[in-house]
């Protein structure tokens, strides 16, 4: 990435940060360094939230004076923002904040490159708190660890006392410390919150795994990282726990259809227009009953939306999140429209990321729960000439470079490999989603969803048009587990 901060753009960057970012963001920032001086700023700064600061610039000198090399404030603060997902802030500055997302990784706990990791995992956890869960917290600790900890509505600053006291112990890799979060694990076990447990432990744990004498941690480790973690969920998944998606509480789909398409005369959105106006999509009528009948068979609320524009797609995503309840085992999304370079078209002929989505689907609440994707885009006019199609023959499908979601419990299938294009018939619906629903219907009831993915993906890639045309769909996952539908014995 050639954009950096410069010393010129802290006063702007903290100008367009909110008070709560601020204390997220310094968190990071001082969290291993001065835990005592960042509560004694905090707690005037609380008195004033509105007023004016300068906490970057003071950091700043402090890196720059004590630490080498005397640049590396830069990535760190990046890294920052980008773990507070201060977008807006980031795109002002000229950064693109879909690059810094998937470069830092802001939601996954165990992987950092330039701040501490565990400042970064307790950061995680005290958004998993609400404020009610910080006051037991901070009540439970007084009670049984003779704490003085003072109860605050950031959760930061609670963390700040526990680690000033000596009670939460960051570890350092570079002195070989280990982290030690036992007064916390012990606290939520005897809260009897198991998950904040397990997060803790987890934590810990990432962080003490390779600890050894004299080791260093570089500031470019990540990519040791990223391969230790993908090798820690890939082993042993003989034994892993499964998803079970059951009949009364298998959750809610969204089906986004677009058949129908226009221009938008918004000036401002000109140039995001194909150059061609985008043809209407005949036979995805059939894919959207074919998807339908399905998922309310396995127990899923369907909601349906039709021919609606970019804006809207975002909106009814988000929407189906929220209504997303406990007791439901996951959500699905089904995406059928046209489709270029990772995007998908919305009624008004302006694409919208699919990352962009991905990323609303995987809100905190959803954490643990599968959460599934199946894109089905046209080309649109800018590769229908690289088929020569039949004439009941027409083609779908995104063409350039994708990523699989960095999310965990993740699983996004696309119609076709990136390049390629995606095959639908104009009465009989397109390939990818006839053949994901009939493989589903009939092996549900003894496969897991990857097994039946590659059933679609062997049988689609197997199938020939009038002229020869093939295609092969493409699936990404993080999934942790093997996924099972309930069968129909189960439900009775």
């Amino acid at each position: 990435m050639s954009i950096t901060i410069q010393l010129e753009d802290l006063e702007f960057i903290e100008e367009e940060l909110h008070f709560d970012e601020k204390v997220s963001l310094l968190f990071l920032l001082y969290g291993h360094r001065n835990p005592k001086y960042l509560l004694q700023i905090l707690t005037v700064a609380t008195r004033a939230p509105e007023a004016r600061t300068q906490f970057l610039s003071e950091w700043t000198n402090v890196v720059v004076k004590h630490e080498q090399p005397s640049n590396r404030w830069q990535s760190e603060l990046l890294e920052g923002l980008a773990i507070v997902q201060a977008n807006l802030c980031l795109l002002k500055c000229g950064f693109d904040d879909e690059e810094l997302h998937d470069q830092f990784l802001p939601h996954i706990a165990e992987l950092a490159t330039h701040v501490h990791p565990v400042l970064k995992g307790l950061l995680l956890l005290c958004e998993k708190m609400d404020r009610a869960t910080g006051g037991r917290l901070v009540d439970y600790l007084k009670q049984n660890c003779a704490s003085t900890v003072t109860d605050s509505e950031y959760l930061e600053m609670v963390m700040l006392e526990l680690i000033e006291q000596g009670r939460i112990k960051l570890g350092s890799k570079q002195s070989s410390q280990a982290c030690d979060l036992s007064n916390l694990i012990a606290a939520f076990k005897g809260m009897e919150l198991e998950a904040l447990k397990d997060f803790c432990k987890s934590i810990e744990s990432n962080f003490n795994k390779d600890l050894q004498p004299g080791q260093n941690q570089s500031d470019n480790a990540k990519s040791t990282q990223v391969a230790e973690a993908k090798a820690q969920v890939a082993e042993n998944t003989d034994h892993l726990e499964k998803y079970v998606i059951t009949w009364k509480n298998a959750g809610l789909i969204l089906i986004v259809n677009q058949f129908t398409f226009f221009r938008d005369t918004n000036p401002e959105l000109a140039e995001l227009l194909p150059s061609e106006p985008l043809k209407n999509r005949r036979g995805t009528e059939v894919d959207k009953m074919a998807i339908l009948n399905l998922f309310v068979n396995l127990g899923y609320a369907p909601i349906v939306v039709e021919n609606i524009p970019h804006l809207e797609i975002l909106n009814q995503v988000e929407q189906v999140v929220e209504r997303v309840e406990p007791h439901h085992c996951s959500l699905v999304v089904c995406l059928l429209s046209h489709g270029q370079e990772g995007k998908v078209y919305g009624s008004n002929s302006i694409p919208v990321s699919v990352k962009t989505i991905e990323r609303k689907m995987a809100a905190r609440k959803l954490t643990g729960k599968p959460k599934l994707l199946f894109v089905q885009a046209c080309q649109g006019s800018g590769l229908q000439t690289a088929v020569d199609l039949a004439p009941r023959l027409e083609h779908d499908g995104p063409s350039s470079e994708r990523t699989a979601s960095v999310y965990v419990d993740f699983l996004v299938a696309w119609s076709t490999v990136p390049g390629f294009a995606s095959i639908r018939h104009i009465e009989k619906g397109s390939w990818f989603i006839q053949e994901l629903c009939a493989k589903i219907r009939q092996l549900y009831e003894r496969d897991h969803l990857m097994d039946i993915l590659t059933a679609v993906i062997n049988d689609v890639s197997a199938k020939r048009g009038y002229e020869n045309e093939c295609m092969v769909p493409i699936i990404y996952t993080t999934l942790r587990k093997k996924l099972y539908f309930e069968t129909l014995k189960a439900k009775k």
